[in-house]
């Protein structure tokens, strides 16, 4: 993440008043030293090849006038002023005395340690430690561009706060909102407003009216938050809405969480949930609070269901306690149901394999004869049952201990038949997202905002 280091804007034109700065200023060369006096008072010119010296910097430039009167110095053409960890240039230097406020205008760089500020106008008051940058700004590191219409840095907090069509690029991310506000020593940051974030290493896309990240690699999202996640192979995606999530990130892995309305969508498997949390390092999803989820024909919902992945390919649902599923036959359109205080679905090769049903366990299933019609149905109650598949549709029946059941006659009757505690809601299965997660803000462009002074070029060469 973009930090502001190396701009501490301390020691710009520090003259605390005139008799110390009449006695501060060296003059170290100057073509020609004029007197005048103007409407705004008495001034000395120092024309041509200006170069000032103080305590503190060291200014160069066309020209500079001293207004003893209004307590000012400006400074005109081709401005360099160095510093012991800053350096600027500028087309225009103004600074007051008494109010100790300076002033950069036209092309205005600033570089400090590890940073380079690109504006038109940049206003500093030594009272208060505060720079204001009213107008666009570009912020220069070795690794990453801002960009943003204003700017405000308090250098006594070690803070800044960015407002307007901000955009952040390095070559791992790219986020951009409508503003930003950043601690640079605690690398803290918070995002308002349209916040979006590509992050190119973990394949995950974030939007939301709120972000805030801090040096643990957290990162919170409120708001309408959205997420979309690519899979190491890129053949598959998922997507993630929710009121709040939660990322944390690592070296190696990162966990996510989801809060309120937690809607998930794959193109295998899709589920609701009050919350949801993800490990990375161990592929699980963890669903709570009437969770329900949905795979090809099935439907699983119970207090808490776990889906278990394996190279982000399904393996397992698990459902407890007290969960209910259903499995809509695909030729029938029957509902096979089953319940029990645990539900165990296993799949392989992207396929049901089996179900196991574990204490207080029934289902009811529909048979079919040899044209694969409609053929009566089975309830039945056990401690275990376990059911199998084969290319998705249910093959054969075991149960074990206390075996109770019972044989029904065909009947248009049993299509409404169900179980105590049926749930089958198709119409709230998520479906794939309308809009993808984009960025609304144009590519920051690689050049800088204005022709570049002569005098910051020279220093490059």
């Amino acid at each position: 993440m973009l930090l502001l280091s190396g701009f501490s804007l301390s020691g710009l034109f520090i003259i605390p008043d005139q008799a110390e700065a009449q006695n501060r200023v060296r003059i170290l060369a100057s073509d020609r030293l004029e007197g005048d006096q103007t409407d705004e008072g008495s001034v000395t010119k120092f024309i041509g090849n200006v170069k000032l010296e103080t305590d503190d910097f060291v200014i160069v430039c066309d020209s500079a006038y001293q207004y003893s009167d209004l307590d000012e110095l400006r400074a005109y053409g081709n401005i360099q002023i160095d510093m012991e960890t800053e350096t600027i240039w500028s087309d225009y230097a103004y600074y007051h005395i008494g109010e100790e406020i300076s002033e950069f205008e036209g092309r205005v760089v600033m570089q400090g340690e590890n940073a380079t500020l690109f504006s038109d106008y940049v206003e500093y008051s030594f009272i208060t430690k505060i720079a204001t940058f009213p107008g666009s700004l570009r912020l220069e590191d070795e690794e990453s561009v801002l960009l943003s219409d204003s700017g405000t840095y308090y250098n006594e907090q070690d803070s800044a706060t960015f407002r307007g069509h901000v955009q952040m690029a390095d070559s791992v991310q790219y986020i951009e909102a409508d503003s930003l506000f950043t601690n640079r020593s605690a690398r803290y940051y918070e995002l308002f407003g349209d916040v979006f974030l590509d992050d190119f290493e973990n394949r995950v896309r974030l939007s939301g009216d709120y972000v805030e990240a801090d040096s643990t690699g957290q990162r919170t999202i409120e708001g309408s938050s959205r997420m979309r996640r690519i899979n190491e192979s890129e053949t598959d995606t998922t997507h993630i809405n929710a009121h709040r999530m939660e990322v944390l990130e690592s070296d190696t892995t990162y966990t996510f969480k989801g809060f309120t309305n937690v809607e998930i969508w794959t193109p295998d498997y899709s589920s609701l949930s009050d919350t949801a949390n993800y490990d990375d390092h161990l592929e699980l999803f963890t669903l709570e609070g009437s969770p329900s989820t949905w795979y090809n024909n099935i439907q699983l919902t119970g207090p808490r269901i776990e889906i278990q992945l394996q190279d982000d390919a399904i393996r397992s649902l698990l459902s407890y306690i007290r969960s209910f599923s259903v499995q809509e036959d695909t030729l029938t359109g029957r509902l096979n149901q089953v319940t029990g205080d645990t539900i165990y679905v296993n799949f392989e090769d992207d396929q049901i394999d089996y179900i196991d049903v574990t204490n207080q366990s029934s289902i009811f299933y529909h048979t079919k004869d040899e044209e694969r019609n409609p053929d009566g149905a089975v309830e039945m109650s056990a401690r275990f049952i376990k059911m199998i598949f084969l290319d998705g549709e249910l093959e054969d029946v075991n149960s074990y201990e206390n075996i109770t059941g019972t044989f029904f006659q065909e009947s248009s009757s049993l299509e409404s038949h169900e179980l105590e505690g049926f749930v089958w809601e198709p119409d709230r299965r998520p479906q794939r997202p309308p809009t993808e997660i984009e960025k609304r803000l144009g590519d920051i462009p690689v050049e800088r905002p204005f022709s570049l002074p002569r005098r910051y070029l020279e220093s490059q060469e």
